[in-house]
């Protein structure tokens, strides 16, 4: 139509008016040379725009009871591992070694596992407050590793040089202390793994899939607690009150701060905090 009014006598003043009246009702203009709209930015009439991302749809229900029930219970099949210890021990394995190494596969394997129910769902990582790309959390997995295995050092330097542990004088904690090198490094794997994995799934996204359900803050804090004590296997049954502060510590902090990391932070310290149990007083 453009085109025709130029070819005309008078085309010059019909394109102009027409671009006027274009920008006086849809408040665009029209590039007269490569035909495309642009946005005008005025002061006195500005135009609203269209936002770019439309609110995220509730997680399903049976997405919710799918991760909220089926991780917990595959991490209490898990943890009958620990009864096979005897036998472990009879045939010469690291039993400790052994339980930590499927513990870090599984964990990995509830990541890889929540990562397909969010994009099905329509849901991404940032919807549960992790925000950090590729390289923000391959900066943040590095200065792990860096911090972990240097306590790792430190505590196997301390074990060749310094007085024999004795087990009435070493921590409550040295129960869950890994006690060879190897169980120790297999360790440092399944905290990494298991920290993240925790907080993604029983603050992240239990807590805004409950939300987002309308379940109320307090009910949906206490549930995720309560299924973060049951991830924990037969741990879970002699160390409750253990696991179910902390869950609760997590979750206000995710609260408070809007973000995953630092909680998952904390939850690396505390972690990592078993390493040295095993070190006396």
């Amino acid at each position: 139509m453009l085109a025709r009014l130029r070819a005309t006598g008078n085309g010059r003043v019909a394109s102009r008016d027409f671009r006027q009246v274009l920008v006086m009702t849809t408040g665009h203009a029209l590039d007269p040379i490569r035909g495309r709209c642009w946005i005008l930015l005025s002061q006195t009439a500005p135009v609203p725009l269209m936002a770019t991302t439309m609110p995220r749809p509730p997680m399903p229900t049976a997405s919710l009871v799918c991760v909220l029930l089926g991780f917990p219970l595959g991490s209490f099949l898990v943890s009958l591992l620990l009864l096979w210890r005897p036998a472990m021990a009879a045939a010469h394995w690291d039993a400790q070694a052994v339980v930590f190494a499927a513990a870090a596969c599984w964990y990995a394997a509830q990541i890889a596992l929540l990562r397909f129910i969010l994009s099905k769902a329509g849901w991404s990582w940032r919807d549960i407050g992790w925000g950090f790309g590729q390289r923000g959390t391959a900066w943040l997995i590095a200065a792990y590793l860096v911090f972990a295995f240097a306590l790792v050092g430190g505590v196997e330097w301390a074990l060749a040089h310094g007085p024999a542990a004795d087990p009435a004088r070493l921590s409550d904690l040295a129960n869950l202390a890994p006690r060879t090198l190897q169980a120790r490094l297999i360790y440092v794997v399944m905290g990494l793994l298991g920290g993240l994995c925790e907080e993604l799934v029983y603050r992240g996204f239990a807590l805004q899939g409950l939300r987002r359900r309308g379940v109320p803050i307090v009910v949906a804090c206490v549930l995720a607690s309560l299924v973060f004590v049951a991830q924990h296997g037969l741990k879970s049954v002699s160390q409750f009150g253990w696991f179910f502060t902390w869950g609760l510590v997590f979750c206000a902090l995710f609260l408070l701060c809007r973000r995953l990391w630092p909680g998952l932070i904390l939850h690396w310290l505390v972690i990592l905090s078993a390493l040295p149990a095993v070190l006396p007083h």
